[in-house]
């Protein structure tokens, strides 16, 4: 058994440091230039007394895929949108996680308390959300955006959900306050969507992909010279082959935020066991912390890894037949 070494304070603060990073990828610029464009439209309006229906955005991603943190990095570092805050009068952004289980009503009562406006007696989803729509303009709110969007839905039925549509497009037609609306989750969020046509026009996709080895193999070179120039370490040779690249991936389930998490977590067992290179048998083990595999189970050890389903906690050898591995895009021809 490998002994592992206590890390010292200095070094704690530079895993926070990497945890901290932000790597952009071609899809958080295409959200970052569509909330810069409604931002422009919006304030255009405004200079000029005009209250237009406003439009939203459809962060759309896996769990894993790195939306949520993209639309949080975006707000938290632009220099013309104000995040709400105690003390402000004003703010740009109103950014609320939706509850889970998420009703119209909870949702709600859950914004009124973001806002500052907690209700102090139980009123109707919809004098809910009228008062939300109230506090929203009182704050000159231009964007509410709602985190794992998708349990809007949850089990609800087709009336209920009607509902949602119904409540989000009021907030966007506002005749006295348009507010923009942007919605995070995952790909079942499209279902809500695409309920109501009236709806879905409003909405703007922004399609947070998989990653591919041929179209972000470079990309995550770079994060690993990065990442281990950051924290005094060298890269073992090994690490930047395609054959190790698209391993990576694997483990990931082909997802950004997953694959970042990852590449942190064998740095930190490089830094326990006091070495200088970071090597594939960090990886591997890694991956067994995250997920209690046998090496025969670990992507990074397996000859045919692209058999194993990386989100399984605990596998079996069974698992590598009967599970489905999640679903890659196609190889591109060079």
């Amino acid at each position: 058994m490998t002994n592992h070494t206590r890390l010292s304070p200095e070094t704690h603060v530079k895993l926070a440091t990497l945890r901290g990073r932000f790597m952009p990828r071609k899809c958080f610029v295409e959200m970052s230039d569509a909330i810069h464009n409604l931002e422009d439209r919006r304030r255009a309006e405004i200079s000029q007394g005009l209250h237009p229906e406003a439009r939203g955005l459809a962060v759309i991603g896996n769990s894993g895929s790195g939306k949520s943190t993209g639309v949080a990095h975006f707000f938290k570092k632009s220099d013309t949108l104000s995040l709400l805050a105690d003390g402000h009068e004003t703010a740009d952004v109103a950014s609320f996680l939706v509850p889970s289980p998420a009703t119209l009503k909870g949702v709600g009562i859950s914004c009124l308390s973001g806002l500052g406006y907690p209700l102090m007696r139980d009123r109707t989803a919809g004098i809910i959300w009228e008062l939300v729509q109230s506090h929203l303009s009182e704050l000159q709110v231009m964007f509410l955006h709602l985190d794992e969007a998708q349990d809007l839905m949850g089990s609800q039925s087709e009336r209920e959900m009607l509902a949602v549509v119904n409540t989000l497009k009021s907030v966007m037609q506002n005749r006295h306050w348009p507010v923009s609306i942007i919605l995070s989750g995952l790909p079942d969020l499209l279902t809500l969507l695409n309920l109501d046509p009236q709806l879905g026009r409003r909405f703007t996709p922004i399609q947070f992909d998989q990653l591919d080895e041929i179209d972000d193999g470079r990309q995550i070179r770079s994060l690993l010279e990065q990442y281990c120039s950051a924290i005094s370490v060298d890269l073992e040779p090994e690490l930047r082959s395609d054959d190790f690249i698209a391993r990576l991936i694997h483990s990931a389930a082909s997802e950004f935020g997953i694959l970042i998490e990852i590449v942190i977590g064998a740095i930190e067992i490089c830094l326990r066991r006091d070495e200088t290179i970071l090597g594939k048998h960090h990886f591997v083990a890694e991956f067994l912390r995250r997920t209690g595999c046998a090496n025969d189970l670990n992507p990074f050890v397996r000859t045919n890894y692209s058999a194993i389903n990386p989100r399984r906690l605990l596998p079996s050898s069974k698992d590598v037949s009967l599970d489905v591995v999640p679903p890659r895009k196609p190889r591109k021809k060079k």
